[in-house]
């Protein structure tokens, strides 16, 4: 990485050390969207990490990334995964699939207002571990424009974003890749409503709620004819959630062995780092991290042009081991601490259950395994069917 690029990864670390850690407890009681976080984000410029350079942005590579959701989630994991959603509209959709006109419009949008974007797909009664059959319609009506009507779930951002990326089918088409399409539609439009709350055990901070759409898109924000969409960059999402859920584990690990060197069993007995159990223990955590660490920064650096099918399985390992060593670190980690890690007053707590969504996470960790075995094998294989 050049200094450019360390310099962001630095700020990112800094912002999560000095300001994110700080809050997150008080955001997750309150199940309320880290804005004071994204106050920080948008001044740093780390809202434009994938924003081409030659419209203002940083335009990172891959790892760079990695790193600097990886250094936010330390801090913050709600902040982080909704980072991840933010930056990939913007580097995958925007960029992958709009026109020049759309990235021009939308790229200023973040460079010099500091907008933020969501991706809205997951529907109630679908799941991304099979085929994932979308609901939500887009009729045409005049001019190019569609009626978009549907439900969506777990829409991260919903409470703060600017625009939502909604995709869905052309109306009357009987489904189907060829017939997916999407549109950019502002959070502010007429038919646009919050129709559940997120209440969930974890990423509480997230703001994932239920948005239910009954608007018009203008033709100016339909990106490309019906099925372009699985032409984007979706292994950047992946990417990105490995080094959130990464990122848990770091963070777990660093206050458990902190702990450890500075708490004793007993009275004036040794502290907790000299009983070989906890050594094997810290030993386990570290080769975990340390395989995630690797693994993330494979799948930053496959070519994906060059070797599509490494990319592939490089992303899909990645997503799945590190968001299991989210969940075995964290879990180590609280049965270390004893008691004193189920208190709210400790850290631990939260990043266990934040750590539990990761292997749930779409794409969830059976249908990653899939894949990774299915193109070991030979086999033609698909991360994610929509249609």
């Amino acid at each position: 990485m050049n200094d450019a690029q360390l310099r962001l990864v630095r700020t990112a670390d800094g912002l999560a050390r000095d300001r994110f850690s700080g809050r997150a407890a008080a955001y997750d009681e309150a199940a309320e969207f880290p804005a004071e976080n994204y106050d920080d984000l948008r001044d740093a410029g780390l809202l434009t990490l994938r924003v081409p350079t030659r419209f203002g942005g940083h335009g990172v590579d891959p790892l760079t990334f990695a790193m600097c959701i990886l250094a936010v989630a330390r801090g913050c994991a709600s902040t982080a995964l909704t980072l991840t959603m933010h930056t990939n509209v913007v580097g995958s959709f925007v960029a992958g699939l709009g026109t020049p006109e759309q990235r021009r419009r939308y790229f200023a949008e973040v460079v010099e207002a500091g907008r933020l974007f969501a991706s809205i797909t997951s529907e109630p009664g679908a799941s991304a571990r099979e085929r994932f059959v979308l609901s939500t319609t887009f009729t045409p009506v005049d001019d190019g424009a569609y009626r978009v009507e549907g439900t969506k779930h777990f829409c991260s951002l919903a409470d703060a974003a600017d625009y939502f990326f909604v995709s869905g089918i052309v109306a009357g088409s009987g489904g189907g890749p060829d017939n997916l399409i999407s549109g950019m539609i502002r959070s502010d439009m007429s038919g646009v409503r919050v129709t559940g709350q997120w209440d969930a055990v974890g990423m509480r901070a997230t703001a994932s709620h239920t948005v239910s759409y009954d608007t018009v898109a203008p033709a100016d924000t339909i990106f490309g004819p019906p099925g372009r969409l699985l032409t984007a960059d979706w292994g950047s999402f992946s990417l990105g959630y490995a080094a959130v859920y990464l990122g848990i584990a770091e963070a777990a690990y660093e206050y458990i062995t902190d702990q450890a060197a500075s708490r004793s069993w007993t009275p004036g007995g040794d502290t907790m780092i000299h009983y070989p159990a906890t050594q094997q223990t810290i030993g386990q955590m570290s080769v975990a991290i340390q395989s995630g660490r690797l693994m993330l920064v494979d799948a930053a650096l496959t070519d994906r042009e060059a070797d599509p099918t490494g990319a592939v399985l490089a992303v899909n390992r990645a997503k799945q081991y590190c968001s299991e060593v989210g969940v075995s670190v964290t879990d180590a980690a609280m049965r270390m601490a004893g008691g004193g890690g189920l208190l709210k007053s400790s850290p631990l707590e939260r990043l266990r259950r934040d750590a539990l969504s990761g292997p749930v996470m779409p794409p969830a960790n059976d249908r990653c395994l899939e894949t990774i075995g299915k193109l070991e094998c030979g086999l033609p294989a698909v991360t994610i069917e929509l249609t």
